[in-house]
């Protein structure tokens, strides 16, 4: 306890002491180091026998050149420009078969009515609208009308379109023989027919000109008409009312998705009368409301709703409606 108590003594063990300490130190961290570094694989890799080896081709046979030419006369893909002639040729020959078919034709005795041309080309396609108890329908050739047998429409005119009845052609002819011409050229378009109501003849106006939503539904409707009018009749179904035998106009149900019906401005059963200032009590003022809709900028529906009379107008000019 003596010797511990001189200064000297006790300097020099903690000297030996940090020296432990440090050499400890460099130990530990040497060991830490050769831990974290990979260790190199000490296996000695055993001799692979390979089974059933591939010959190798001597030079000769890799330097064969290959016959492009004898390759591109096999046609492993098609003949270049076949399928485009096979198609012209198909589409020559559908048009040869409804050449002329019309002109041995007696007018059909079918419960059908002839309301419109929606388009007509020279071959004969096309559209029309024909009508069926009471109810209206746009047809393409070759699709099969509502009656019974096989009737399927053959070929579309300007005012007439052919019918195959079971392999006889039969003619139905636009609005009973009158001058569609004549119609279109001459003849103003007549304003809507209103019946007398007793009491004021207020008009309820539903402007849907400023929705967004319901310009779209408009537009994607009018897309319809030009583009597929058929699937037209999956959002809106239509039927024709008709009053001692005079047609009143057309009355709207929705289809597959009431609320597009709806945001519209019209509830099911709503009798549409005119559009646009066309009367829809009259079947020839069908292709002037199918000419005026295509370039229009909005649609004023005049509607009959449960004895009252209302307006409802929706943009079809999407950046007009933003």
């Amino acid at each position: 306890m003596h010797s511990l108590a001189q200064p000297g003594r006790v300097r020099r063990v903690r000297q030996i002491l940090l020296v432990l300490f440090v050499l400890w130190a460099v130990l530990a961290l040497s060991r830490l180091v050769w831990a974290l570094l990979p260790a190199a694989d000490s296996t000695v890799a055993v001799d692979r026998v390979i089974l059933n080896p591939v010959p190798s081709r001597g030079t000769a046979a890799s330097t064969d050149s290959i016959d492009i030419d004898r390759l591109r006369a096999w046609h492993l893909f098609g003949e270049a420009g076949a399928a485009a002639v096979a198609v012209e040729e198909e589409v020559v020959a559908t048009a040869a078969v409804r050449d002329g078919i019309e002109k041995d034709a007696r007018e059909t005795r079918l419960d059908l009515k002839l309301r419109g041309i929606v388009a007509s080309t020279e071959d004969g396609l096309g559209h029309a609208i024909i009508e069926h108890k009471s109810r209206q329908a746009v047809y393409a050739v070759d699709d099969k009308l509502p009656v019974s047998g096989q009737v399927v429409l053959a070929k579309v005119m300007p005012t007439q379109v052919v019918l195959d009845n079971g392999g006889t052609y039969e003619l139905l002819v636009l609005f009973e023989g009158s001058d569609l011409g004549t119609q279109l050229s001459s003849q103003p378009v007549p304003a809507v027919q209103r019946k007398p109501t007793s009491g004021p003849a207020a008009t309820e106006r539903i402007d849907k000109r400023a929705d967004a939503r319901a310009t779209a539904v408009a537009q994607s409707y009018r897309d319809r008409l030009y583009q597929n009018p058929q699937s037209l009749a999956e959002v809106v179904s239509v039927s024709a009312v008709r009053e001692g035998g005079e047609l009143l106009g057309y009355r709207i149900s929705p289809g597959k998705d009431p609320g597009q019906f709806a945001q519209l401005g019209f509830i099911p059963g709503d009798l549409v009368t005119g559009i646009n200032g066309i009367a829809l009590n009259d079947p020839a003022n069908t292709m002037r409301l199918y000419q005026a809709m295509r370039s229009a900028s909005e649609a004023v529906f005049e509607l009959e709703r449960k004895n009252k009379r209302l307006t409802v107008s929706v943009s079809l000019d999407k950046d007009a409606a933003q």
